[in-house]
């Protein structure tokens, strides 16, 4: 399937180790990451799993904060939607911003 002329990855096809942002996705990949933990946000447009991927340093307050795998819905709904992977974001955002942490 095709969405906006790329490609929308089904369960089979999707790997987070290959994922780049705004890569599209169906709506089953989504139910899936959100089924395996409780979800961080679960709220439409945004879909972002429940454990933390990393921390960064949020430039508005200078905090450190997690960051989750996200996703926002662009087409449809829940169960027949169409995602966009938005990357590693605070959360209820859907774009991935921050600074990571230095490690010397």
């Amino acid at each position: 399937m095709e969405y906006n002329g790329k490609t929308v990855y089904s369960m089979d096809e999707f790997r987070y180790s290959e994922a780049k942002i705004g890569d599209y996705v169906d709506a089953e990949v989504v139910m899936e990451a959100m089924d395996c933990l409780p979800p961080a946000m679960m709220r439409l447009p945004c879909a972002q799993l429940g454990e933390p991927y990393s921390h960064r340093e949020d430039p508005d307050n200078g905090k450190w904060r997690a960051t989750y795998a996200t996703f926002k819905c662009v087409k449809g709904g829940w169960n027949d939607g169409v995602w966009e992977y938005c990357g590693h974001c605070f959360c209820g955002e859907t774009v991935e911003r921050g600074k990571d942490p230095c490690y010397v």
